[in-house]
C-alpha cells in the first residue's frame, strides 16, 4: 500500500518537510546548486520545486505547483521511494542506476550535496513525529 494516499498529503508531508528545510544551514549549500530543482512524483502524482530566493532570509522557497523559472534539475520518483530517501533509508547514488530516482540535469551539482544529506534526514523523521506521523519512521 502506498504511504502517501493523495496529491494533497504528499505535498502537505513532502512539502512541510521542504520548507523546515529552507531554514537550516544546509539550506545555503542546495542555493548553491545554481538554479531550481524541480521533484515530480508519481503514485501520486505531485510536484515540489526548490526555488532560489535571492537576497530573501532563506536561501530557497518552495513551490508546490510547475513555476515559469526553468528547471536545472529534475529528480522523478514515486512517492514511496522520496519516503524512503528522506528517511536516509535509500541511497541516491543507487536509486539512480536502479532508475528509482530519474534525474535530468547537471547531476555532478546535485552531488556535491551527498555528504550534507546526512543532517537533513533527522529533519524529515522529525517532521513525520510532529504531524503525527511517527508510525511511517518503522
Amino acid at each position: 500500500m502506498a504511504r502517501f494516499q493523495s496529491p494533497e498529503e504528499l505535498l502537505e508531508v513532502l512539502g512541510g518537510f521542504f520548507d523546515k528545510v529552507t531554514r537550516t544551514p544546509q539550506a545555503h549549500l542546495i542555493h548553491q546548486v545554481g538554479g531550481v530543482i524541480d521533484f515530480v512524483y508519481h503514485r501520486p502524482e505531485a510536484r515540489l520545486r526548490w526555488v532560489p530566493t535571492p537576497g530573501a532570509p532563506e536561501p530557497f522557497c518552495v513551490e508546490k505547483e510547475a513555476g515559469d523559472a526553468p528547471s536545472l534539475l529534475v529528480f522523478e520518483q514515486d512517492g514511496d521511494t522520496a519516503h524512503r530517501f528522506w528517511l536516509g533509508r535509500l541511497n541516491l547514488q543507487d536509486a539512480l542506476a536502479r532508475q528509482l530516482v530519474r534525474a535530468r540535469g547537471p547531476l555532478s551539482r546535485a552531488m556535491k550535496l551527498i555528504p550534507n544529506l546526512d543532517d537533513i534526514y533527522p529533519i524529515y523523521a522529525a517532521h513525520l513525529k510532529e504531524t503525527g506521523r511517527e508510525g511511517w519512521i518503522l
